[in-house]
């Protein structure tokens, strides 16, 4: 019997909608018509950041026997990293840690990446990209500059996925240029349309 395990933020938790309607859900849904025998383990967690997960894979063991046991793998990480770049409600970004943050992230997803090939070396992998939701609310105007870090966030989150043979979701493509029919009333997290969309993608890479 396979075994899908869910691992990540509020993404993957499904803020905002509840976890019957998180993209792991629909996504399950969707595995369940090849594979009705299917587990499924959703396992997000809201705030998560990539020094969370990685101290979860390190002293959960349920966790560490999930992933070792689980055919199919999906994660969402790294929004949390980024947040706390925000330096006030202005959402003005802090360069001067800027740096810190995004040096720090590649060395952690590469702890991620080493732990999750060591318990599992055959799992399907697959790794969301990060989006901007800011076109969708009252801080449009700090697009262009959000824009900026999440993209250099993307490259490294890519870098990682293809070091550890991950499969790279382009979540960021799906809600680009769709921000105000997917996006949600929080106008970072996604409506049930955006998890449904998030959750395509994933069916589709």
């Amino acid at each position: 019997m396979s075994l899908y395990l869910a691992l990540g933020d509020s993404i993957t938790a499904g803020y905002g909608v509840g976890s019957e309607f998180s993209f792991p859900a629909v996504y399950s849904n969707f595995l369940r018509r090849h594979d009705p025998g299917l587990r499924v383990y959703n396992l997000g967690v809201n705030g998560l950041t990539t020094q969370g997960l990685l101290e979860l894979l390190l002293l959960n063991h349920k966790l560490r026997q999930l992933v070792s046991q689980a055919s199919l793998i999906t994660i969402t990480i790294g929004s949390n990293d980024l947040l706390r770049l925000i330096r006030n409600s202005n959402q003005l970004v802090n360069s001067q840690r800027l740096g810190v943050v995004l040096g720090n992230l590649p060395k952690t997803l590469a702890l991620i990446g080493e732990v999750l090939r060591q318990l599992n070396p055959r799992a399907i992998i697959k790794v969301g990209t990060l989006y901007n939701p800011l076109p969708a609310g009252p801080y449009a105007q700090y697009y262009v500059q959000v824009q900026g870090v999440i993209d250099s966030a993307n490259a490294i989150v890519i870098s990682w996925a293809k070091r550890y043979g991950f499969v790279v979701v382009y979540v960021d493509r799906e809600i680009r240029g769709k921000e105000s029919s997917l996006i949600g009333s929080d106008y970072g997290h996604p409506n049930a349309a955006g998890y449904r969309a998030i959750s395509k993608a994933f069916a589709r890479y």
